[in-house]
């Protein structure tokens, strides 16, 4: 058979496998060593590479008022179980504080409320905040408010410290543990997952090799692209979830075809060959497919999910060279040792029983099952007709957290919202009273409290505390009205121009750039995904249902999304946060990501059955073939990435929690409903039909994803156990 690009590069690989594993621990190594310098390279910033009106407010105060980026403001809330202000003990508890932050280093100035002047200090009396000023880079007001706790606790108050240093290291460690978790996780049930798949320990032990070696080489390369292009810090946790997904999916197609073609008789080179020309040629493109889905995400103008598209998209590169260099040497040396540890009644030339007959049943009656299929997918689509994108407020995160508990505090007893709101105004020299009309309609309005008004020559700034958390739907109706209907009210017939910024705004402006490219991202998508699989199988059938069933499929998953997190349906079973919303990026970045990993099923399948057919020319016998072969490797790999991605929602952050479930719903829909039911009854009523290519589009190439087939085995050899 000829062997083709990736069969010439696995028969190289092999040729010299010591030459070639000594070339991965090199790389290995130097991963290593680049990975050192990671921390320097990732940064926790997000913003927008386009102008937004948020942004423009912003600039103008640091123009002309100043930013000074190098302190920060920290508060410490120190709440009394008994006591209220004035009494000795009280005073006492707020002096200890005080004197507590003027000791740290970085702290240049403790501002605290006195009996001569109580401020601030809540109205029954129970609750006093301590301000800090600190350098930005310090983080010991934490590490000083939580050795005083106890104390604090055994003269009756409780301490919370808030801020954005705090926030930061407290979201460092919640991100980190959640890391940690979803790989401890993942790695655990992927091994026992691959055991019972392959029937072997040593066979299981290859994908977590591949997984391995692609996700330390692909940190490795990170840091070092981390020094040219801003990244986020979230492209670690992409790059983790990704090449646990990844590299064991591509290694189970290829271990597996490798076992199958020795089991049927092959010679150990032999086998790596025809492995490499067919699974690593599907391999190959299934990577392509999956780098086109992750390029949407780069056109999305925001760093992190610029980092998160870069991250999955380097990872998935590594997955790809890894399984179709590496891999094959390795199985080069192994052999018939492969299968070493293997369980008595596995064999890996058949397949279980199961599948044939799910695959049989479902090309009987292919009308029925295709009606059925779709009508779960519309019904968990449903919820997402009342989607709302918003970042998750205070509520999402745990709630023995010492920033929500903080925060809390601050909104019950001081009506505090988590942001505040600012209006420049340009070119209001000669509207003074237009300015002052407005702050106070602000000022009147109930979601705004504590307006002032700030003079830099010409140019007015107009600052508000945010009363509601930045996730109720009020702070939303807020912003909408002050930039809709107070602004242009008070500001009509005058020449001045207002910017409105603050954090809300900011909030609902990245909503709206990511919402705006939206279209952008699914043409680009959906365009190139039908175009390659056009190319590859040459037919107009295949990318067609292979682009309407994926899309339904995301609707599916998205609805799932909707009715845990916004109605709470089964949120407190799983210890999901019950929010207002789902975060702006989640919906795109599963989008992106979901169609990659769909894609990558629907290759391993396809190329499985068109290699039949085109053996037998009979399109029913093709898809029961490809689905026995493929169909425990799909499920396989689909409970490894549901293990991989619930790991990672089992975190304490709501945002985290939302991509982790996201991502574990539709690979279940994808590999259960969409693959076992709805690809082989579809394509068992489409018959002909789905290898057919209108003549005006006979110039397309010939690109074969399957690859030459080989000799087919004996049916005797396809009953399972």
């Amino acid at each position: 058979m000829e062997l083709g690009i990736t069969g010439r590069i696995a028969r190289a690989a092999a040729a010299r496998p010591w030459l070639t594993i000594t070339a991965w621990l090199l790389a290995i190594v130097a991963a290593v060593v680049a990975a050192g310098g990671l921390g320097d390279a990732l940064t926790q910033d997000d913003r927008m590479l386009v102008a937004t009106e948020s942004d423009a407010a912003a600039d103008r105060n640091e123009e002309l008022r100043g930013a000074d980026d190098s302190t920060t403001d920290e508060t410490v809330v120190i709440t009394a179980d008994s006591a209220t202000w004035g009494d000795p003990e009280f005073t006492a508890a707020v002096e200890r504080v005080v004197a507590g932050l003027e000791a740290l280093p970085g702290v240049q100035s403790v501002t605290a409320p006195s009996l001569e002047e109580p401020y601030p200090v809540s109205e029954d009396g129970r609750t006093a905040l301590v301000t800090a000023v600190v350098d930005a880079d310090s983080d010991t007001v934490g590490e000083a408010v939580s050795a005083a706790t106890d104390e604090a606790a055994a003269a009756g108050f409780s301490l919370h410290n808030v801020g954005d240093t705090t926030a930061e290291v407290i979201f460092d460690s919640l991100a980190e543990d959640t890391l940690v978790r979803g790989e401890m996780i993942g790695i655990a049930v992927a091994l026992v997952i691959l055991v019972i798949v392959f029937g072997a320990l040593v066979a299981a032990g290859l994908p977590l090799m591949v997984a391995i070696v692609a996700i330390t080489t692909a940190v490795g390369a990170t840091a070092i692209v981390g020094q040219v292009f801003e990244l986020s810090f979230f492209i670690v946790n992409m790059i983790t979830m990704m090449g646990l997904a990844l590299g064991i999916d591509y290694s189970l197609v290829a271990v597996q075809r490798f076992r199958e073609e020795l089991a049927h008789g092959r010679t150990v080179k032999d086998a790596v060959a025809i492995t490499g020309s067919t699974a690593n040629r599907a391999i190959l493109f299934s990577g392509v497919t999956v780098l086109i889905s992750l390029v949407g995400m780069l056109v999305v103008p925001s760093t992190i999910m610029r980092s998160l598209g870069a991250g999955a998209m380097i990872v998935a590169v590594m997955a790809v060279i890894t399984a179709l260099t590496l891999l094959p040497a390795v199985l080069r040396l192994l052999g018939h040792r492969v299968n070493r540890g293997r369980i008595p009644t596995a064999h890996p030339g058949r397949e279980p029983r199961v599948w044939s007959a799910i695959a049989r049943t479902v090309v009987a009656r292919p009308a029925v099952f295709a009606a059925g299929g779709l009508a779960v997918l519309l019904a968990l689509a449903l919820p997402l007709l009342s989607i709302r994108l918003t970042f998750p407020g205070i509520d999402a995160l745990p709630e023995d957290n010492d920033v929500r508990q903080g925060m809390e505090v601050l909104v019950d007893d001081f009506g505090y919202g988590q942001s505040s709101t600012l209006v420049a105004i340009d070119d209001a020299g000669g509207s003074t009273s237009a300015v002052e009309t407005l702050a106070s309609a602000i000022d009147e309005d109930p979601a705004f409290a504590e307006t002032t008004v700030d003079w830099r020559g010409t140019t007015a700034f107009i600052d508000t505390r945010d009363v509601f958390d930045s996730a109720d739907p009020a702070a939303e109706q807020a912003l909408d009205r002050l930039r809709t209907d107070i602004v242009p009210a008070a500001l009509g017939g005058t020449e001045a121009t207002a910017s409105v910024g603050g954090g809300q705004a900011e909030s609902v402006d990245f909503r709206d750039v990511i919402v705006d490219h939206v279209p952008l991202l699914v043409t680009i998508v959906l365009g190139a995904s039908f175009l390659l699989l056009l190319v590859a199988f040459r037919s107009l059938a295949i990318p067609l249902t292979a682009i309407a069933l994926n899309v339904v499929s995301a609707a599916a998953a998205f609805g799932l999304l909707v009715a845990v997190f916004q109605y709470g349906w089964g949120a407190e079973l799983f210890g999901f946060a019950q929010v207002d919303g789902i975060a702006p990026w989640i919906p795109v970045f599963l989008f992106a990501v979901l169609f990659g990993l769909s894609m990558d099923y629907h290759v391993f399948l396809i190329s499985r059955i068109k290699e039949r057919y085109d053996s037998t020319r009979d399109t029913k016998d093709a898809v029961v073939f490809g689905l026995s072969r493929t169909g425990s490797l799909i499920t396989g790999a689909a409970l490894i990435m549901v293990a991989v991605f619930l790991g990672f929602s089992l975190g304490d952050l709501a945002e985290f929690q939302q991509m982790g479930f996201g991502l574990a719903a539709a690979v279940i829909i994808d590999a259960t409903v969409v693959r076992t039911i709805l690809v082989p009854s579809i394509m068992a009523l489409l018959g002909e039909r789905n290898w057919t290519l209108p003549r005006w589009l006979d110039w397309l190439p010939q690109v074969s994803v399957e690859g030459g087939a080989s000799e087919p085995p004996r049916e005797k050899e396809l009953v399972g156990v």
